[in-house]
């Protein structure tokens, strides 16, 4: 049923459709304006750290979701969100409390 549909999910898929996804921790490194990461839990400890350390660089928000190549589809483990409002639209529904997302604030150090 649509009402049961992951938000996450659909917001995923708005940016998917309008352009505003990079994929793949190498893309990430080289993109502009990346304004919130996603990493799945299912990521090496590699990749995760990688992630982290480009949260941290970029003083941006990481979501860790859980399976996120089983929702999202086509076996990613990481993705940057490039649209600021759509970014922060995943935030708050993160932070709202679901029980496969959680989310960090990257800080530079």
């Amino acid at each position: 049923m649509e009402n049961n549909k992951d938000k996450f999910v659909t917001m995923i898929g708005f940016a998917r459709r309008s352009g505003k996804i990079v994929y793949g921790l190498d893309s990430l490194k080289h993109a502009k304006n990346i304004k919130l990461l996603a990493v799945s839990d299912t990521a090496s400890d590699n990749l995760l750290r990688n992630m982290e350390r480009l949260a941290d660089i970029n003083e941006i928000p990481i979501v860790y979701a859980v399976e996120m190549e089983r929702t999202v589809g086509n076996n990613v483990k990481a993705l940057g969100l490039t649209d600021g409002n759509m970014a922060e639209a995943v935030a708050k529904y993160v932070e709202s409390g679901t029980a496969q997302y959680t989310i960090k604030y990257g800080t530079r150090r």
